[in-house]
C-alpha cells in the first residue's frame, strides 16, 4: 500500500508540472532545460593577464519573447558584491559577457573581495526578473519572474595559450507550489522563490520519486566522485583541479566553518584511487572552507577522487551543491594546449 501511495504522489507531482507547463525537467536534478535562474558555480580570471591569461566567458540565450535578467557576482564565500546588472534580452536574443571585462570596470573594493591569490574567483547568479533591481536574490522584495525562458553556457578560456573549454550553466527551473510532502524540491534562494533546489535532499528526493519511493531528509552527501587526469607521459604536464560549489544562500562561509558552530563534522574523508582501483592517497582531515572550493589534485596517476560524508542535507540546513573537474595539459609538441571539463557524480 505504501508504494502505491508513493506512486500516486509521484504521478500527481509529474502531472502537476506537465499540466501547468512549469517545468520540462525533474526538480532536484541538474538536467539541461530552459530555466528561470542560471548558476555559474565558478569563474576564474587572471589578475595579471600577461602572466595568467585565464578568462571566463558567459553566454545566455532567451527562448521566449523579450525579457529582463539580473546578474549578480558573488565572492568565493558567498558575499554578494557591488558588481551586478540588469539587461533587457530581446525575443530569441542572447547576452554575452567576459568576466575580465566586468571586473575591470568594478571598484577596488570588489576587486579586492574577488582576489584569491593570482586570480579573481567567485560565482554568478542570473535570474529572469520583472523589473530592474539593485538587490541580490536572497533579499526581501527581489523581483523574481516565474518564466522558464533562459539557457546558458560557460567558456573557460586561455586564448593566448591556445586553449578553451566549456560547460552549461546550471539551470534552476521555476517549479511553483510543490505538492505537500514534496517541498524538499523548491526554494533555492529562499523558501518562497519557487526555484528548484539542488541540495542533497532534493537530489535524493528526485531519485526516490523515480523509484516509486517516498522522499526523506538526507543529512550527508554520501559520495562526491570526480575524474582526474594526472599522467605526465608523453610529456603532457597534466594537472587536474576539482571545483566544489557548496552554498547555503544567505550564509557567507564554507560548510566546514559553518559546521564548527553548528555541531556537524568539519572535516571529511578524501580518497584518491588510480585506474586499477588501488587507494593511493587517503586524508581524513579534508575541509571545505569556502562556498567555491578549488582543490588541486596531487599525484601523477590517472584515476578519480572520492570525498565522503560532506554535511549539507535536511538536518544541516540546505546546502546547494555542484562539482566538476578541470584538467589542463600542455603537450611538449603540438599546436595547442588543451583543457577538459567533467561533471562530478554526487551520490546522496
Amino acid at each position: 500500500m505504501k508504494r502505491t501511495i508513493c506512486g500516486l504522489i509521484a504521478a500527481i507531482f509529474i502531472l502537476c508540472f506537465a499540466g501547468a507547463g512549469w517545468a520540462d525537467g525533474i526538480p532536484g536534478a541538474t538536467d539541461k532545460v530552459v530555466a528561470a535562474t542560471l548558476l555559474v558555480p565558478f569563474f576564474e580570471v587572471g589578475v595579471d593577464d600577461s602572466t595568467h591569461p585565464l578568462d571566463t566567458l558567459l553566454n545566455l540565450n532567451n527562448v521566449s519573447s523579450s525579457i529582463k535578467i539580473h546578474y549578480h557576482v558573488w565572492d568565493i564565500d558567498g558575499n554578494a558584491l557591488g558588481l551586478y546588472g540588469n539587461v533587457d534580452v530581446p525575443t530569441n536574443g542572447s547576452w554575452s559577457a567576459s568576466m575580465r571585462a566586468l571586473i575591470s570596470s568594478a571598484s577596488s573594493g570588489v576587486k579586492s573581495a574577488l582576489t584569491d591569490g593570482d586570480f579573481y574567483r567567485g560565482f554568478v547568479t542570473i535570474d529572469v526578473v520583472t523589473e530592474d533591481t539593485t538587490k541580490n536574490p536572497t533579499e526581501s522584495g527581489y523581483p523574481f519572474s516565474n518564466g522558464n525562458y533562459i539557457e546558458g553556457y560557460i567558456y573557460y578560456v586561455r586564448l593566448t595559450e591556445g586553449s578553451s573549454n566549456s560547460m552549461t550553466m546550471i539551470p534552476l527551473e521555476y517549479v511553483g507550489n510543490i505538492p505537500i510532502g514534496l517541498n524538499y524540491l523548491d526554494g533555492f534562494y529562499t523558501s518562497t522563490d519557487g526555484r528548484e533546489e539542488i541540495d542533497v535532499t532534493a537530489r535524493a528526493c528526485a531519485a526516490a520519486l523515480l523509484r516509486d519511493e517516498s522522499c526523506a531528509g538526507h543529512e550527508n552527501i554520501s559520495r562526491l566522485q570526480a575524474r582526474v587526469f594526472l599522467n605526465p607521459s608523453p610529456s603532457l604536464n597534466a594537472t587536474t583541479r576539482i571545483i566544489i560549489f557548496l552554498w547555503q544562500p544567505g550564509t557567507t562561509e564554507g560548510i566546514s566553518d559553518w559546521c564548527d558552530s553548528a555541531g556537524c563534522d568539519t572535516t571529511y574523508t578524501y580518497n584518491r584511487y588510480n585506474e586499477s582501483g588501488s587507494l593511493v592517497e587517503h586524508d581524513t582531515d579534508f575541509s571545505l572552507d569556502h562556498v567555491v572550493n578549488v582543490i588541486d589534485v596531487s599525484g601523477t596517476e590517472n584515476g578519480w577522487v572520492s570525498i565522503w560524508d560532506i554535511p549539507g542535507g535536511y538536518d544541516n540546513s540546505n546546502w546547494q551543491v555542484y562539482a566538476f573537474s578541470i584538467t589542463n595539459a600542455k603537450p611538449a609538441s603540438g599546436a595547442t594546449n588543451w583543457d577538459a571539463i567533467l561533471e562530478a557524480y554526487i551520490n546522496p
